[in-house]
């Protein structure tokens, strides 16, 4: 008995399957108290659902079943009934398909204390662990999942739950069977051999040797929603599936006599399963978008929660078919994008459906990103393979040939990494959990792969710079500050820890006396990104093809700092063009001694600089022919590194935590009141844990950047009170 299955089925329960899991739940329980009666009559029961027998005595241990979400007046309903009719009470046996855990405990401490009854919950999580204790309760488990689960796994029922960004329900099929490929263990098979397996027993979802499908409606079916003009190409690669997926002992069953074909028994077992698994991991992502509703300013009645979760859900998906779509057309062309949040909310403007939820276009591009970028630790896995199913389908869309597309990307290369991305990755020394380091993970993974990490002299001298410039504001009265906070000591504030521990983490990356010397061995030493300049591959590039660049960065640095600093110095903007003159025109030259294909490229900028991804565009207006752009997202290194050539040099336990969506933007702009609100809050709780001191400074912080203001999160009062609360819930 799957837990997945037997789980999805628990929570599938609602009020009216009452009897259901009435059922159900005795027959469990039965095998602990072989004396257990039910009581549940039509003239009523006296507030129990059932009772252990012992005889020429009153009835001292009650059991109750419920489906019914609001446990805890349900739990004091029925002791309240159970009271007036009962005199001696001892135990109350509640049992119930929501997930309690703890959170009974109090509950258990008030009702043992105040009526001195035993109240013993036996929650989802209990069935789960016991369902293979005994056989009852094995079958009992079967019987509930073959009532409840199977029929919403079928056909038309799954195909209205996934692939909410799609409309054809065969290709809502597809996207269900290319997400359950297993993407876990990458293997030397092909993407098209394993896309074609997995749309082919799509095509064969509900098939059984009562319900044989031909060869002729499998490859209808699969056609349905590839490109037209490939019908030979697309019957050829089914018919090459259905041979090896109906081999000895296969996955699906050929009746040779009038070539049908079905999913074999094995198969259908192993559908459901893993199909109960990606509706459970479907019902955890809406928890965890609706759940950060709230975090980002939004509001959600009881009512509204199922809804919006579903609503949300399919943002979410639209946003990841958008950014598989990117990726397949970056393949064909090898024109980058990078995702933000601005981008994000245009994809939510245009959405063809209005949502019910009416939550404003912000919040809902806040929850998205935050939950691509920290996504919960069930959610992780599941969220991670629905995003390779829609970049598999999108590229599908395009031609069958997946494969052939991508062993055209690069498969090793040398990548300069700038600024941009360097900060992010020091920032993440900060973070505890190293699993939560995404961009650590990308590049570590790039490294391992075979991939070389470069930087300029120039990049080197710019993060030196800005380690500076953080190392000044800390000695400076905030308001004294002429300028916005700088990224790292914003990240550094934000992470809930104190200004007087700035200086001692700093020195991990500069010292005082060789300071750029340091940043070149910490860069080197621990993110494995070596020093190689471009200086003479960009002077021997054509004259017009600097100047148009110079040009473009120019304007570029200059419009920043008359936005960000009022003292901006024209010396320090001339070295910052330069440098990026240099990064990206010795890039093209590189690659104009080589051809290649687009993505086929081995020299690349990985960047997350808006004007660099638009460099082609600017490009063009300037030249007779603009280059093509030599940048690279870390995003989009993510999914290379998931799908592409390297993805089997890659080793699992990091291929399964690239990242889907890194955001970084809570850093660019954080207020200098902000900064003055935590130096605050640390003189007022001196002396209390720093663990949960660091950790509440860090959660109010986050909560106030989300709100319209530091007023509207009410200010450095609310979050004292925040910490203060938080304190005492812990000690």
């Amino acid at each position: 008995m799957n837990r997945q299955r037997l789980r999805l089925a628990l929570q599938t329960l609602d009020a009216g399957d009452w009897l259901t899991f009435e059922q159900f739940a005795a027959d469990f329980l039965a095998v602990e108290y072989p004396s257990l009666r039910t009581m549940a009559a039509t003239k009523g029961d006296k507030g129990r659902d059932g009772q252990l027998f012992t005889p020429a005595e009153e009835p001292t241990d009650m059991v109750q079943y419920s489906v019914t979400q609001d446990w805890k007046s349900k739990i004091n309903q029925t002791l309240k009934r159970l009271a007036e009719n009962f005199e001696d009470i001892r135990r109350l046996i509640y049992a119930t398909n929501q997930e309690i855990g703890p959170s009974a405990d109090e509950l258990k401490s008030s009702i043992m204390r105040e009526k001195g009854v035993i109240l013993d919950v036996r929650d989802a999580n209990w069935f789960l662990e016991r369902r293979e204790t005994h056989a009852q309760r094995a079958r009992a488990s079967e019987d509930l999942c073959r009532e409840v689960v199977d029929p919403l796994l079928r056909k038309e029922n799954i195909s209205s739950q996934v692939g909410l960004a799609l409309s054809a329900q065969e290709a809502r099929l597809g996207l269900l069977h290319l997400s359950l490929q297993n993407q876990d263990d990458a293997t030397e098979k092909g993407l098209t051999r394993e896309s074609f397996e997995s749309l082919t027993l799509s095509a064969l979802h509900d098939t059984s040797p009562e319900n044989l499908l031909s060869r002729k409606g499998i490859h209808n079916r699969v056609t349905s929603f590839l490109p037209a003009g490939h019908e030979q190409q697309v019957d050829a690669l089914v018919d090459g599936s259905l041979l090896r997926l109906s081999g000895k002992k296969g996955r699906v069953k050929h009746h040779k006599s009038d070539d049908t074909f079905c999913l074999a028994h094995d198969e259908r077992t192993r559908l459901t399963e893993r199909t109960a698994e990606f509706v459970q991991g479907e019902n955890l992502l809406e928890a965890q978008l609706v759940e950060t509703v709230g975090f980002y300013g939004g509001s959600l009645t009881e009512n509204q929660r199922t809804t919006a979760g579903a609503e949300l859900r399919a943002s979410l998906e639209l946003l990841l078919l958008k950014r598989g779509e990117e990726f397949a057309e970056a393949v064909r062309t090898g024109e980058m994008s990078h995702a933000d949040k601005e981008g994000v909310e245009q994809i939510l403007r245009d959405e063809p459906v209005k949502k019910s939820h009416k939550l404003q276009t912000k919040i809902v591009a806040d929850v998205l990103v935050h939950v691509l970028d920290k996504p919960a630790e069930e959610v992780k896995s599941h969220l991670r393979r629905l995003a390779d199913g829609y970049t598999l389908f999108s590229f599908l869309r395009q031609t069958p040939d997946v494969q052939k597309v991508v062993v055209s990307l690069f498969s090793d290369g040398d990548f300069w990494v700038d600024t941009s991305v360097i900060l992010p990755l020091i920032a993440e020394t900060l973070i505890e959990d190293s699993s939560q380091r995404n961009y650590t993970t990308i590049f570590k993974a790039a490294s391992d792969a075979g991939i070389r990490l470069f930087v300029t002299d120039g990049i080197i001298e710019e993060v030196e710079r800005h380690l500076n410039r953080c190392l000044q504001f800390s000695r400076t009265e905030v308001q004294q500050w002429n300028g916005s906070v700088p990224f790292l000591y914003a990240a550094h504030t934000l992470s809930g820890r104190a200004r007087s521990g700035f200086i001692e983490w700093l020195e991990n990356f500069r010292g005082t006396i060789r300071p750029v010397e340091d940043v070149r061995l910490y860069l080197e030493e621990e993110l494995s990104i070596h020093r190689k300049n471009l200086t003479e591959e960009a002077e021997s590039a054509p004259i017009e093809l600097r100047a148009a660049v110079q040009e473009v960065w120019n304007e570029a640095h200059e419009k920043r700092r008359k936005q960000r600093d009022s003292d901006w110095d024209p010396a320090i903007t001339q070295r910052l063009v330069s440098h990026d003159v240099e990064t990206t025109v010795g890039i093209i030259e590189l690659r104009s001694r080589s051809a290649s294909s687009p993505m086929g490229h081995r020299f690349w900028l990985v960047t997350l600089d808006k004007v660099a991804f638009r460099l082609k565009w600017e490009l063009s207006n300037r030249l007779h022919e603009a280059p093509s752009s030599p940048v690279l997202s870390p995003d989009f290194l993510s999914q290379f590194l998931r799908l592409g050539p390297l993805r089997t040099a890659v080793e699992k336990e990091q291929r399964v935590n690239l990242p889907i969506m890194v955001d970084v933007s809570k850093y660019d702009y954080l207020p200098k009141s902000l900064v003055e609100i935590a130096d605050s809050l640390r003189e007022k709780l001196g002396g209390k844990n720093e663990r949960l001191i660091r950790r509440g400074i860090r959660d109010s912080l986050d909560k106030m950047r989300t709100e319209e203001g530091v007023e509207a999160a009410g200010g450095l009062k609310a979050a004292e009170e925040r910490i203060m609360t938080l304190l005492q819930q812990e000690t």
